[in-house]
């Protein structure tokens, strides 16, 4: 099936109106959140490596901890910049020891 055309992948918006030309952040996105192995390569195919990399790098906070590494591992991004940063400053006196 084609990438742009499976349901897993794009449920929520008119997959006919997905234009990979205007929206490839929103495309490649969703293909490192909820994309498999074929629907990758198509991504790195029409956007290029570089692309899709920059897409996460953009997004790294909005993926869960397992494939934010993955990705930052792949990728070989400077931990750094996968890491993320503590919402609050100073911790709550309920947590501490």
């Amino acid at each position: 099936m084609e990438t742009l055309k499976k349901p897993n992948l794009f449920w929520d918006i008119d997959r006919d109106k997905l234009d990979p030309a205007s929206h490839g952040d929103f495309i490649v996105k969703r293909i490192l959140e909820r994309g498999d192995i074929e629907d990758f390569k198509w991504a790195v195919d029409q956007y290029g490596r570089d692309f899709v990399a920059e897409v996460f790098s953009k997004n790294s906070e909005k993926f869960d901890l397992k494939s934010n590494n993955f990705w930052c591992f792949y990728f070989n991004l400077d931990k750094s910049k996968c890491i993320r940063k503590q919402s609050t400053k100073k911790q709550s006196p309920f947590w501490r020891r």
